[in-house]
């Protein structure tokens, strides 16, 4: 996926996160928001590889691995499924060509976490 599309996609999910869990940024701060574009970027290098290689399963082990990581820190499971179900929706607009297929990969990750 070309940088500028991942880039906007990326600044509109942390955003809506945001406004929808306003309680992450009051328990996490300010460098919570900044971990949430970091690991969202993580999230666009798993896809691309996973991508690349054409094997869903790398993303949906990343996202699992992810979960339980996050989950001993004292996240819950669901903010990563909406983090990546945001992804998934913000795709839909994008005109980029790998977009459909991140939409197919973030789908069978969200699965695996579930």
């Amino acid at each position: 996926m070309n940088q500028q599309a991942r880039e906007k996609v990326i600044d509109e999910v942390v955003i809506e996160i945001y406004e929808a869990y306003p309680e992450i940024l009051a328990r996490f701060g300010e460098a919570g928001k900044a971990r949430c574009y970091e690991d969202n970027h993580h999230h666009f290098d798993h896809l691309d590889t996973a991508a690349k290689l054409g094997k869903p399963e790398v993303f949906s082990n990343y996202g699992v691995w992810l979960t339980n990581l996050l989950t001993a820190r004292g996240m819950n499971k669901h903010h990563v499924i909406d983090n990546f179900q945001r992804i998934h929706d913000r795709l839909e607009s994008s005109d980029d060509p790998q977009a459909s297929t991140y939409q197919n990969i973030l789908l069978q990750g969200i699965q695996a976490i579930q």
